[in-house]
């Protein structure tokens, strides 16, 4: 089954330059030239990735970040920016972006990122679910439910949780993790990137349960606590 991706950027040159590069053979591609028409693409259709610039007209790419994760949570979204500052990549995603990519980029770059994420995703969702005493994981449907609640997780938040739930006693850095869910050396995921995400795991555990499941090891990365 072909992946249906959306590629929101303003700049219709740009755009159509980033839809060349996908083999129409793996991929259905759609295109929007501003918010308002990405929102109702949105409204109607679900999709496996999203790439967002951030300067659109009418609805700017963080409101529709906030809107994907609305209607379309399980949507891989890859910021786009001009603006390669620190604060703006949080903001984005404490928005729920996954990823970041600075302009200028080519548009071989932005597929590299694309097809690296698909094939992470693939490969680390292909096992069996896990249950445990408080957690169920079941990949078919990439659910995590604590206490029998469902985490409403974004796909790296899923993808970072999964692999540390799989395995329990390793202590991971944030370049393994960043390697793991983004192949990092195409990207602009850092280590201010994976704690965001971690910290937004927990901030949803924490409504279901008080139970520190991740754990921070001073200068190491992150493991999972014993439950």
């Amino acid at each position: 089954m072909k992946k249906s991706v959306l590629v929101i950027e303003d700049e219709e040159s740009i755009a159509e330059l980033i839809v060349q590069r996908f083999d129409t053979s793996l991929y259905a591609v759609d295109i929007a030239l501003n918010g308002r028409d990405a929102l109702s693409l949105l409204q109607s259709k679900v999709y496996d990735l999203a790439t967002v610039d951030i300067m659109l007209p009418y609805i700017d790419g963080l409101t529709l970040c906030k809107k994907f994760r609305e209607y379309s949570p399980q949507t891989f979204l890859i910021l786009v920016s001009a603006l390669d500052e620190m604060e703006t990549k949080l903001k984005g995603y404490r928005y729920g972006a996954d990823d970041y990519i600075t302009k200028p980029f080519s548009p071989k770059e932005l597929l590299a990122k694309v097809e690296s994420h698909f094939r992470r995703h693939d490969t680390l969702t292909s096992k069996n679910s896990i249950i445990t005493q408080n957690i169920i994981l079941h990949d078919a449907k990439k659910e995590i439910k604590v206490k029998g609640f469902y985490l409403n997780l974004t796909p790296s938040e899923y993808l970072l949780f999964l692999t540390l739930l799989e395995n329990p006693k390793k202590v991971f850095s944030r370049d393994e993790l960043a390697y793991l869910i983004y192949e990092n050396s195409l990207g602009e995921i850092d280590s201010r990137g994976i704690d965001s995400h971690i910290s937004h795991i927990r901030k949803k555990i924490k409504k279901f349960d008080t139970m520190e499941y991740i754990k921070t090891v001073h200068g190491q990365g992150y493991i999972i606590n014993e439950y």
